[in-house]
């Protein structure tokens, strides 16, 4: 006799990303491949160098620190909801709601990039790792994080900061 295996309820990093996507802007990258193997959350992001060359700019296309900073918030926001939506234990204290809802309680509250030496591919590799949780849930409904983030191995470096915001009341 063969196990039948049910679906699972807890959405995919390719479901996290669809629907991240779908509510982003236009950029001149998407995301291609997110995993999280139990220690960083892993992307690789495929970039249009190529769209920010003009007969004005006609250099050499590198990856700029503002396509920079977007691609680490996005994959920051993309790590965090995968966390939320697959049960990280951080989280248990938290209302469950919906993709959308998380997203708009999250907040990068500050990055800082360190720009070492230039990327010039168009598949740009992130490790994400959370350096510490801050739970202040009890006292404010709030949590904070730390984070850290390897570009391009180490080509380029990010700090980041952000906050789960929940004081206000919740419909769930």
């Amino acid at each position: 006799m063969t196990a039948v295996q049910l679906p699972s309820s807890r959405p995919s990093f390719a479901d996290i990303n669809a629907d991240l996507a779908a509510a982003w802007c236009h950029t001149p990258w998407r995301a291609t491949d997110l995993s999280f193997d139990g220690e960083a959350y892993h992307g690789v992001y495929d970039v249009d160098l190529a769209a920010d060359v003009s007969d004005r700019a006609p250099y050499r296309p590198v990856l700029h620190g503002s396509v920079l900073a977007q691609i680490v918030s996005y994959h920051t926001l993309a790590s965090m909801l995968y966390a939320y939506a697959n049960g990280d234990p951080v989280f248990a204290a938290f209302p469950k709601v919906g993709p959308a809802e998380v997203r708009r309680r999250m907040l990068v509250t500050s990055l800082q990039l360190s720009l070492h030496r230039q990327v010039s591919e168009s598949r740009v590799p992130l490790r994400l790792t959370v350096d510490k949780y801050t739970d202040k849930w009890e006292s404010h409904r709030m949590m904070f994080a730390a984070m850290s983030v390897d570009i391009a191995g180490g080509k380029h470096t990010a700090k980041l900061e952000g906050c789960f915001n929940f004081r206000d009341a919740v419909d769930v």
